[in-house]
C-alpha cells in the first residue's frame, strides 16, 4: 500500500488530490494501529509469567465449545494456557489477563495474529524459544501444533506512531516501514505469529517483538 499524493501544478491539484487520499491514509492508521498497541490504561504491577500446571487436554476439554473453526485458547506446556479473543475493532488488544487477542489484519494475509501486551499475556512470551511448541486449540476440542522457526525483535523509531519505522536489532543499519514489517511478519501463509512489544528505558512500547512458528503436518 502506497501512500503518495500525486503533485500538480496548481494549488487546486494538489488539494483534490490531499482529499482524495484521505480515506486510504484513514485506512492505513486503522491497519497498522496494531503495531503500535497503545496502552491507555496500565495495571498497577506488570503481571510476570509463570509456568502454568494444566496439561494440554484439560485446557482443551475446559476451552470447548460447539464452534469447531474457532480458535478459542493457545497452549505452550509450562507456559501458558490463554483464551483468545477477537478484536473488537481494528486497532484493539485486550487488557483481560490471561487472554490474548487475534489480529484480524493477519488473517486477511493468510497467517493467524495473536497480540497481546507485554504486561499481561505477551509477559508469558518470554519463555518461548526456537524450537518451542505451540497448539492452537479449537472451539471443538481439536488443536493444531506449531513450532517456532524464528524470533524477531524490532525497535520502533517512533513508538506511538503508526507511520513510525522500525530497525531490525540484528541488522540495525536497515530501517523497515510499518507496512513492510506487517507483510514481512504475517504474510506467509499459514504461519502463526505471537506480538508483544518491548519494554526499554522506562517506554513500554520502545519495540515489537514477533515469534513466527509454521505448522507441523502429522501423517
Amino acid at each position: 500500500m502506497y501512500l503518495h499524493l500525486a503533485k500538480t501544478n496548481t494549488e487546486s491539484g494538489r488539494k483534490g488530490d490531499e482529499m482524495k487520499m484521505l480515506p486510504l491514509k484513514y485506512n492505513f492508521i486503522v491497519i497498522f494501529a496494531a503495531l503500535t498497541i497503545l496502552f491507555s490504561t496500565l495495571p498497577a504491577t506488570p503481571v510476570a509469567a509463570s509456568s502454568n500446571r494444566i496439561s494440554l487436554e484439560e485446557f482443551k476439554s475446559a476451552m470447548s465449545t460447539t464452534n469447531s473453526s474457532k480458535v478459542v485458547g493457545v497452549y505452550v506446556n509450562d507456559v501458558m494456557a490463554v483464551r483468545v479473543v477477537k478484536q473488537s475493532s481494528d486497532s484493539h488488544v485486550t487488557n483481560i489477563a490471561n487472554t490474548v487477542t487475534r489480529f484480524g489484519q493477519a488473517d486477511k494475509l493468510g497467517s493467524i495474529g495473536l497480540l497481546a501486551h507485554n504486561y499481561l499475556a505477551g509477559a508469558y512470551f518470554s519463555q518461548i524459544d526456537i524450537g518451542t511448541k505451540i497448539y492452537l486449540v479449537y472451539g471443538d476440542g481439536s488443536s493444531k501444533e506449531y513450532k517456532v522457526t524464528s524470533i524477531e525483535q524490532y525497535q520502533a523509531l517512533s513508538p506511538d506512531d503508526p507511520y513510525s519505522k522500525f530497525i531490525n536489532l540484528d541488522e540495525p543499519e536497515i530501517k523497515v516501514s510499518a507496512s513492510n514489517l506487517l507483510y514481512e511478519m504475517y504474510g506467509t501463509n499459514g504461519s502463526l505469529v505471537l506480538q508483544t512489544c518491548i519494554s526499554k528505558e522506562g517506554n513500554l512500547t520502545w519495540g515489537r517483538q514477533f515469534f513466527i512458528a509454521s505448522p507441523i503436518n502429522k501423517d
